[in-house]
């Protein structure tokens, strides 16, 4: 425990044997300057425990983006919103028994999923939005038109020729990174929001053809991975897109 950690920290016996010391050299009695020197021994490792925890930052939340309005990220959104909504109507709709719980534990894995979905939703949209203020066209016209230039530039001039190239190179790099980070979230967003559906129509064909007496306990771990998978592959695809563009 941090509080017993705390008790045996160096600085806190030492401070503890002084002010035993003093409470004995004032001509306290022995046991009253030994509780002396506990009580304070006690006292700074309590203060030192609370100290700690106030001094722990929160957890920081995840970013939600906003998702820009009649966007392909926003249908898919919508798409997978609605999966989860008809996860949780089936789920209420059970009777109480076996089948029913195994459902309701999927719950809160489908209403994670569905936040990982909503934040890959907006940064799917900033993706897009970062794109439109990159002209490609022009781009690509100003670099042939820099290497035409570089061709017959004077030595005075070439290095500021290239550096003029390298700063059009980095847009179109920049161009290429936010492409293919918005396919991969669009792709993943699609597959999450479809992955979602058929798991609905497979709990619904599951409570139809299922009894509490005869709860096909493999369909449901099948159903429990398949809704593992979407999970982790929303989640690696937030993880990967986040290293790659902050």
């Amino acid at each position: 425990m941090k509080f017993a950690r705390e008790l045996a920290e160096p600085w806190g016996l030492l401070l503890a044997a002084t002010s035993a010391g003093v409470a004995w050299a004032v001509q306290l009695p022995v046991v009253a300057a030994v509780g002396v020197g506990v009580a304070v021994l006690a006292a700074r490792a309590g203060v030192a425990v609370l100290g700690g925890e106030k001094a722990e930052p929160p957890p920081r939340e995840a970013r939600v983006l906003p998702v820009a309005p009649g966007s392909a990220e926003e249908n898919w959104l919508h798409r997978a919103e609605g999966a989860a909504e008809g996860f949780a109507s089936l789920s209420a709709s059970l009777d109480a028994g076996p089948l029913a719980e195994r459902v309701a534990d999927m719950e809160p894995v489908v209403r994670e999923t569905l936040s990982t979905l909503r934040r890959l939703a907006g940064r799917a949209s900033a993706t897009g939005q970062a794109l439109a203020r990159v002209d490609l066209d022009a781009v690509a016209h100003e670099r042939r038109r820099l290497q035409r230039e570089l061709r017959t530039a004077n030595p005075e001039v070439r290095g500021d020729l290239e550096q003029a190239l390298t700063a059009v190179q980095a847009q179109a790099d920049v161009h290429a990174r936010l492409s293919g980070a918005r396919d991969k979230l669009l792709a993943q967003l699609q597959s999450g929001a479809l992955g979602l559906d058929s798991l609905v129509a497979r709990v619904a064909e599951l409570t139809a053809t299922t009894t509490d007496v005869t709860v096909d306990t493999g369909a449901v771990r099948e159903l429990s991975d398949q809704l593992e998978g979407i999970r982790q592959g929303v989640l690696e695809t937030e993880q990967a897109t986040r290293r790659s563009l902050g």
